[in-house]
């Protein structure tokens, strides 16, 4: 698991799929996003006038790795590419008086519609907006028959009159864009008073709300067999900070683990760690033989969970008693994963006692725990906890845990990284300290990559034996932070058992994005490579952040 974190807080809001709904399917280009709408879409009560669409970006590119070019005729907010379609005090039928110009001009692939706010709040023609808004939708997919169209039910009024009428509003969406094709609906509904600038337009906190909506929309209309992340961290000073430090929500039975120590540590550390060089600090002492638990918050999050989401977390116990340590997850209904049932990969319940007797927790190495919890699909995480359960014998604890993910998985997991710190030779790198190795090394934050500017640039590992692979995903340059233009054009990636003999894995052209997942068929190798035909679009140079090889 890579540092590529979002930490947004936020309630649940239900996303809805309409009859035939469509993906998306680019190649060759970055994908073409329009945000369409009023003043929040351009971002009105956001203190950059960012909207959404700067935490959106941000997912869309570093996390889920995708090339993505926002366009329209507006430009506002602090983001890479500030292109939008937003247009305060605008109505329904004044977008629709302009549309076909603009996707003349823009020919997006997505349209994420947010409007009707001005047309509640002006009491302009109230009874007729959901048709009026349904003919947009039809105006839309008319102009652009390959396009999707995402529609939201639009964000709250404090005014009690005018959230009225967008609750009628609102409830009659589902029913105008019935049976439409290309289109979803996304239920921007549930912000709160507090996430509220004004009496109409969201605060950041409102905007990160909506963005996190809009990027759960979008897995299945952009999804293209890679794995979808929620939610990742690996406590590095590039990721964003803990929540909370040091914080027990519920804590009874212990203390501190020594030196003056009072109660629980739960905090980064660059002492010990499973990737880059920071993991989370836990610590405490049991202080009672027959009732000891400490729950430490660190994330406050919004994470709706689905049928495929997985959690995945590193855990190093440095005794016996740090065994009795789990990553726990709060959900917005009040619930916790430790009392959910839901079990690790051993069939270990996802409750710290249960996993200090399970057995499989070794001391003094690290272990990797992966949890399903597509039986919680609906739920949403409100918070990540680190949680001490013991409720017999006493003693201290002690230990680490990194590279915790969230994440929707495309398909069965394809097993462990077994690329990470393989042998790893290349052609000669760009300066001595971009070698071979950095693209084995677990880190993508950093500028940690292999470069090289030598043209037709290969990258070979030897995973030691041979072993049984089944999928490659490769980290290019915007995913360690780098412009997108920088992104590796194409390339083959090929598998030998003996380093004679070679049999081609896959074949990319015309590659934009900053993430690519290529699975295949298992098959045994010991060695694998990566060749390039065309490095980038800008300078000639070769940039892989990381090259995983997923198998057993």
């Amino acid at each position: 698991m890579r540092r590529l974190l979002v930490a947004l807080l936020l309630l649940a809001a239900a996303v809805a799929l309409p009859a035939h709904a469509a993906t998306a399917a680019v190649t060759g280009r970055p994908i073409k996003i329009m945000p369409l709408g009023d003043s929040i879409t351009w971002g009105v009560g956001s203190a950059t006038t960012s909207s959404y669409r700067a935490a959106l970006w941000n997912r869309l590119t570093t996390q889920a790795g995708f090339g993505v070019d926002f366009v329209g005729s507006q430009q506002s907010g602090a983001v890479p590419d500030p292109d939008n379609e937003g247009h305060s005090g605008w109505r329904i039928d004044q977008i629709a008086a302009n549309i076909d110009g603009w996707l003349a001009t823009y020919q997006p692939d997505v349209v994420l519609l947010h409007i009707g706010t001005n047309d509640m709040n002006q009491n302009y023609q109230v009874a007729t907006a959901p048709q009026r808004l349904g003919a947009l939708v039809d105006q839309v997919l008319a102009d652009r028959p390959s396009a999707t169209v995402l529609v939201a039910k639009i964000v709250p009024a404090l005014d009690a009159t005018v959230q009225s009428r967008i609750t009628t509003f609102n409830a009659a969406i589902p029913g105008v864009l019935s049976g439409k094709a290309r289109t979803r609906i996304v239920d921007l509904s549930g912000l709160s008073a507090g996430d509220l600038n004004d009496t109409l337009h969201p605060n950041d906190t409102g905007y990160a709300k909506m963005a996190v909506r809009w990027y759960t929309a979008l897995e299945p209309v952009l999804g293209d067999g890679r794995d979808w992340p929620l939610f990742t961290t690996a406590f590095e000073p590039s990721d964003a900070a803990p929540t909370w430090a040091d914080s027990a929500a519920a804590a009874v039975g212990v203390g501190g683990y020594c030196c003056a120590l009072t109660a629980a540590e739960s905090s980064p550390r660059a002492e010990v760690a499973h990737s880059g060089t920071s993991a989370l600090l836990y610590s405490g002492s049991d202080n009672s033989a027959t009732q000891s638990y400490s729950y430490q918050r660190v994330y406050a999050a919004d994470l709706p969970l689905g049928a495929s989401s997985v959690l995945s977390y590193w855990i190093y116990p440095q005794q016996a008693t740090g065994t009795f340590v789990a990553v726990d997850l709060q959900f917005t209904d009040g619930s916790a994963l430790r009392d959910s049932g839901a079990v690790d990969q051993y069939g270990v319940r996802a409750h710290p006692q249960w996993q200090g007797e399970g057995g499989r927790l070794v001391v003094n190495q690290w272990n990797l725990v992966r949890v399903g919890l597509g039986g919680l699909a609906g739920r949403t995480v409100s918070r990540i906890d680190v949680g001490f359960d013991r409720p017999g014998g006493t003693g201290p604890f002690r230990g680490y845990v990194d590279d915790i993910a969230i994440a929707d998985e495309a398909g069965a997991f394809p097993g462990a990284d077994l690329a990470l710190g393989a042998a790893a030779t290349g052609s000669a790198p760009c300066v001595a300290a971009e070698a071979a190795a950095k693209a084995v090394d677990g880190v993508v934050s950093g500028n940690s990559k292999w470069c090289s500017g030598v043209a037709g640039a290969s990258l070979q590992l030897d995973l030691g034996s041979a072993r049984t692979v089944r999928r490659f995903v490769v980290r290019h340059a915007s995913a360690g932070g780098e412009q997108g233009g920088y992104n590796t054009r194409a390339f083959t990636i090929a598998t030998s058992t003996d380093g004679t003999t070679w049999s081609t894995a896959a074949t990319v052209t015309a590659n934009t994005d900053g993430v690519t997942t290529h699975a295949i068929a298992a098959r045994a190798a010991r060695f694998v490579r990566l060749s390039v035909t065309t490095p980038n679009q800008v300078d000639g140079a070769t940039r892989i952040y990381e090259l995983e090889v997923d198998g057993s």
